[in-house]
């Protein structure tokens, strides 16, 4: 998905996290962010049995049905959620509202962090893999056979494994329904008001003024 409206810089990311762990350094300290990250961590991931063939995934047509298959997919790219893959989304959410999302104009204000937040998660737009199978076809032997319809050169079915490619994109319905699940999650673990809250709204002032 291309981000439209832009994403954050090097800078603000890096605003961005210094302000979440130092907002969060005394749960970090005691353990307790450990301990809200390995749940976030363990909701967010799913066995690789539940990760169906790219044509499989494809027919099912609502990301309500392609969920599961998503959070196995990126489990099996990239493990189970851990506190700084928890702190690092955080802090892109954070830079996302505080630098982008006052200049987009609505209906679309609101959907724009949550989407970038199911990409940043997902890191990836297609999923492929290549399979060999088996095709047949006919070649031409040289030996020549004559009969009443007069010579015919002979033809043998001939059978080979050829490497064929499977691939399903991943669309932006399912990237922003990964997104809202992910950050309904976070509020509910981490931010007391979510993102009208006075806790996000200070997070987002400091990093303003770490960036400035």
């Amino acid at each position: 998905m291309k981000p439209v409206f832009g994403k954050p810089t090097k800078e603000q990311l890096a605003a961005a996290e210094a302000a979440v762990r130092e907002h969060y350094a005394d749960k970090i300290s005691s353990g307790v962010f450990d301990d809200w990250s390995s749940q976030i961590g363990r909701t967010f991931s799913r066995p690789l049995a539940m990760l169906p063939a790219p044509l499989a995934l494809k027919r099912r047509r609502y990301p309500k049905q392609r969920y599961d298959a998503l959070l196995a997919l990126r489990t099996r790219d990239r493990g189970i959620l851990t506190r700084r893959g928890v702190v690092n989304l955080l802090a892109f959410a954070l830079a996302v509202d505080a630098f982008i999302t006052p200049n987009i104009p609505q209906p679309v204000r609101n959907d724009y962090m949550i989407a970038l937040l199911g990409q940043r998660f997902m890191r990836r737009e297609v999923y492929s893999r290549t399979i060999m199978r088996y095709r047949s076809r006919r070649e031409k032997t040289g030996a020549i056979r004559y009969g009443p319809n007069g010579p015919e050169e002979l033809t043998r079915l001939v059978e080979e494994e050829v490497p064929t490619k499977e691939y399903c994109r991943i669309r932006r319905a399912d990237l922003r329904y990964v997104g809202r699940r992910l950050w309904k999650a976070m509020e509910k673990m981490l931010l007391s008001g979510g993102r009208v809250g006075s806790e996000w709204k200070a997070m987002m002032d400091q990093v303003r003024h770490r960036a400035a």
